[in-house]
């Protein structure tokens, strides 16, 4: 398939954001089943986030040494529709991560997820990247399927 610069630079922040946080997020979860604290909670998240940060510049500015597109209604329109189902994902993140907290007491907690600090800020953490995540899917999809 022929893919425009728009969609090779989101097909690749979709890849590394999936292979960096999956991996990150894969060891935290696993990490809040042992009995040990992690003590490096905060270097492992400065981590991530520069390798992110590092990746994508390098990425970007390759795709942008070839770039003679000009972004049109049609891109700000698939931006915004984008934007507005990560919004969405977001919000139902947010409002679960309230519910749960709440109803801890009354049920079954999700044993060291909403009863640290540490996986509460990961599970916000995870609503944010899965946001983020929905956001290239929608706009790869309405870049190959069109607006209606």
């Amino acid at each position: 398939m022929n893919y425009s610069l728009k969609e090779k630079g989101l097909i690749a922040s979709l890849i590394i954001t999936l292979i960096v946080f999956g991996d990150y997020f894969i060891d935290v979860f696993r990490s809040l089943n042992s009995t040990e604290p992690n003590q490096n909670g905060l270097m492992n998240i400065i981590t991530v986030v520069i390798l992110i940060a590092v990746l994508e510049a390098i990425i970007h500015s390759i795709l942008a040494g070839v770039n003679d597109e000009v972004e049109d209604e049609r891109d700000k329109l698939i931006e915004r529709l984008s934007y507005r189902n990560a919004y969405w994902v977001l919000c139902v993140g947010a409002w679960f991560l309230i519910a749960q907290v709440f109803l801890d007491a009354t049920f079954m907690p999700i044993v060291g997820l909403t009863t640290t600090p540490f996986g509460l800020a990961n599970l916000i953490l995870f609503a944010f990247i899965l946001a983020e995540v929905i956001m290239f899917i929608t706009q790869l999809y309405y870049y190959r399927k069109g607006v209606v």
